[in-house]
């Protein structure tokens, strides 16, 4: 999913390009908001500019005016140190990023998780508060605190975003989805020991992806969603490199932290 360092999923420079986050859809095909209303991209036209209408994130809506994304999408990737995301919006009902479809909310504020640890990339959540209500639009549930059924290995889940497609900087300006395979805690802890690759700790993390590679998430799609039938499970946190068949992906395991995203709703 993510780039090829063990931090989370960030902004890079200014421009077209969308935030470093390391995190993209990789072997994914092309999904629509029709199908699933409550995803959202995150965007900073200042910082980013309007090519793909500023975005640098991804997000799903959980209440009529709260969404749900990656706390590493606020912080400066090389510093480690929170930014600000100028003129902060987040983009509904917009399947191509190039277009003017569906509409632009103002951020009133941006929560994140108070345990949250850039270094370890532990507790990685935020919750951002709209300006206005997004009034009857459906949303999606969250994976129950401390739930395990949606984490076994070999469930199936999807990732969604507008990230990049084929780890080479190639940024999509449409929604895109693609299938994955909850990974076993143990492979996982294998693939990142600890050291250059970053540090797999089951408490608050889950991976996902294929054995052969091909499929993951990847730059620009930090902070958008793992489903597990029809629910929250998962939100795009790090990894190293896309789509390799040694390093799936790494999910902020949202079970561990439900209560504290309910908390800030």
């Amino acid at each position: 999913m993510l780039a090829a360092l063990p931090a989370p999923l960030v902004v890079l420079g200014p421009g077209a390009a969308p935030a470093q986050a390391q995190g993209r859809i990789v072997g994914g095909a092309a999904v629509t908001t029709g199908e699933h209303p409550w995803l959202v991209a995150l965007a900073s036209r200042q910082q980013f500019g309007s090519g793909r209408s500023g975005q640098f994130c991804g997000g799903a809506l959980v209440t009529p005016t709260k969404v749900v994304t990656a706390a590493h999408c606020f912080y400066d990737e090389s510093k480690g140190r929170r930014v600000d995301r100028p003129g902060l919006k987040v983009v509904v009902g917009r399947d191509d990023l190039r277009g003017s479809a569906g509409h632009e909310v103002a951020v009133q504020s941006v929560w994140i998780h108070p345990d949250y640890a850039f270094a370890a990339n532990m507790n990685d959540v935020a919750v951002l508060t709209l300006s206005g209500s997004e009034g009857a639009r459906p949303v999606i549930e969250l994976v129950g605190q401390g739930e395990t059924e949606p984490y076994l290995a070999g469930t199936a889940a999807r990732v969604y975003g507008w990230g990049d497609t084929t780890g080479r900087g190639d940024y999509s300006p449409t929604l895109r989805g693609v299938d994955v395979s909850v990974v076993p805690d143990q492979t996982c802890a294998q693939a990142y020991p600890g050291g250059p690759d970053g540090r797999f700790d089951a408490r608050g993390m889950v991976c996902a992806g294929e054995e052969k590679g091909g499929k993951d998430a990847c730059q620009g799609d930090s902070g958008g969603p793992l489903v597990v039938a029809g629910r929250l499970a998962g939100l795009v946190s790090w990894g190293t490199g896309c789509a390799e068949a040694a390093h799936p992906g790494v999910y902020t395991r949202v079970g561990s932290v439900a209560d504290a995203i309910r908390s800030a709703l």
